[in-house]
This record gives structure tokens, C-alpha cells and sequence, in this order.
């Protein structure tokens, strides 16, 4: 089924949720325990995001 027809056909509104994965060496756990009280919303779905590499521009002499 497409969102579109599910946006279409639902009564209510509808959430979604897009949350930051926890922080490298962190537990699955810390994904569960901040989903869990989303859940009362009946989300559509929940989206982890990525995390982009921090990358640190510095200039040098001579370019």
C-alpha cells in the first residue's frame, strides 16, 4: 500500500517519527526505551536517521 492511500483512507491524524540512532557504543536499548512512549500515537512508521562523520576543514598554508 502507498502512504498516499493510506494518508487518503485514515480518519485520524497520522505521526511519524524520525529519531537520532544513539551515539556509537551505545545499546539497542537506548532505541527502545525512546521509542516506546511514541508508541501510544500509533505511529505510521519511525525512522532512524544516520549519522554523518564529523569531518573538520582547516586551512593550511600554501592551500
Amino acid at each position: 500500500m502507498k502512504v498516499t492511500e493510506v494518508l487518503s483512507r485514515s480518519k485520524e491524524t497520522r505521526f511519524s517519527f524520525e529519531l537520532l540512532p544513539p551515539l556509537k557504543g551505545s545499546s539497542i536499548q537506548v532505541i527502545y526505551d525512546a521509542i516506546d512512549p511514541l508508541m501510544e500515537f500509533n505511529p505510521l512508521n519511525i525512522n532512524i536517521t544516520y549519522h554523518q562523520s564529523e569531518v573538520e576543514y582547516r586551512r593550511l598554508p600554501g592551500g
